[in-house]
C-alpha cells in the first residue's frame, strides 16, 4: 500500500484486497483499516526473470514471468460498514 500525501513516502507493504466480480479492486484493508478504491484503479503487468530465483517451475504452475499490479486511490470509509469477510 502506498500512502502519499505532500510529506510522506509510499510504503511496500502487503495489504488483504477485495475484489469485484469483474476482478477489479473494491476495498483494501491494512493494519486493520478498511479502505475504499475511490478511483479508476491502474493496472498493469511486468516481467521477471524467474530463472534467477528458481530452480525449476513447478508443473502446471501457469506463468511464472507476469506480475500484476494494482495502483489504487483509496478513502477511508466508517468501520460499521460491512467487509467483514476480508
Amino acid at each position: 500500500m502506498a500512502a502519499t500525501a505532500s510529506n510522506s513516502k509510499p510504503l511496500d507493504t502487503p495489504v488483504e484486497v477485495r475484489f469485484t466480480a469483474k476482478g477489479v479492486p473494491l476495498a483494501v484493508r491494512h493494519d486493520g483499516t478498511i479502505w475504499a478504491v475511490a478511483a479508476e484503479p491502474v493496472h498493469w503487468f511486468t516481467r521477471t526473470d524467474w530463472w534467477n530465483t528458481i530452480k525449476r517451475a513447478p508443473v502446471g504452475c501457469g506463468d511464472l514471468i507476469s506480475v500484476e499490479h494494482w495502483q489504487v486511490q483509496v478513502r477511508f470509509i466508517c468501520p460499521q460498514v460491512g467487509f467483514t469477510g476480508m
